[in-house]
């Protein structure tokens, strides 16, 4: 898959290459930043010859006569279903995406470092995810985590377990390298698959995913490291 990223300012582009460089070196994932720049002529250009489906990251203002909505209009003439995604801080023009009907998988906002980082390699993942369903993969079995307006899809094989959130109506994801809330039900998981067995009130765990059981203290432990605990009723049946 190759990524593009359009941002003028040269701090902020730095950053998101430098984020989403390091994911795909520690994940090991087949893609590439094909090209980040400033210029949003030469994202266009590079859409036009894109033989797959690209993901584009898009600053909403730039300093150029096209800003990051049109220029992703333009881009869904070449990449149809293309991933956009909005890295903005500017919340007010949002709306124009409707207006264009854009279909953006995500509105990032720059204020907050961590929630940057954190949302870029969502979008990524359900990039790819999304990717490997256009191309019937049926290997890849998936699971989408609403979060209000935007969703996330994950691999089976990526879920360690699911937790209660504190919040009302959510639950936590813990996955191989992070966690993601989201809203859910922790009955209707159990019930996706198999695998997924419901071990406590609190908690669903991924069979395919344990490393070890402590029967005496009723924990679960995982390949990520991570644990959780069993009810005395379930530990003997996970």
């Amino acid at each position: 898959m190759k990524i593009f990223i359009c941002e003028d300012d040269v701090r902020q582009r730095d950053s998101m290459v430098s984020i989403i460089d390091n994911y795909i070196m520690i994940e090991e994932k087949p893609m590439e930043i094909a090209l980040a720049t400033g210029d949003p002529y030469a994202i266009l250009e590079e859409a036009k010859n894109q033989q797959g489906v690209g993901c584009y990251f898009l600053d909403i203002q730039l300093d150029a006569d096209i800003n990051g909505i049109k220029l992703a209009s333009e881009i869904r003439k070449h990449d149809p279903v293309g991933n956009i995604i909005f890295v903005t801080s500017h919340s007010e023009l949002t709306y124009l995406t409707f207006v264009y009907k854009i279909a953006a998988m995500d509105f990032i906002f720059k204020d907050d470092p961590e929630e940057l980082k954190a949302r870029i390699i969502d979008c990524i993942e359900t990039s790819e995810t999304r990717l490997n369903l256009l191309s019937k993969d049926s290997s890849v079995e998936t699971i989408e985590l609403k979060q209000g307006s935007n969703s996330v899809y994950v691999r089976y094989d990526d879920i360690m377990f699911f937790e209660s959130s504190s919040k009302s109506h959510r639950l936590i994801a813990h996955l191989d390298n992070r966690q993601i809330e989201f809203y859910g039900n922790l009955k209707e998981l159990s019930q996706l698959d198999d695998r997924f067995f419901r071990c406590h009130n609190s908690f669903v765990v991924n069979r395919h995913n344990i490393e070890s059981i402590d029967s005496k203290e009723r924990i679960v432990y995982f390949n990520n490291q991570e644990y959780c605990y069993a009810s005395v009723r379930n530990i003997k049946k996970i």
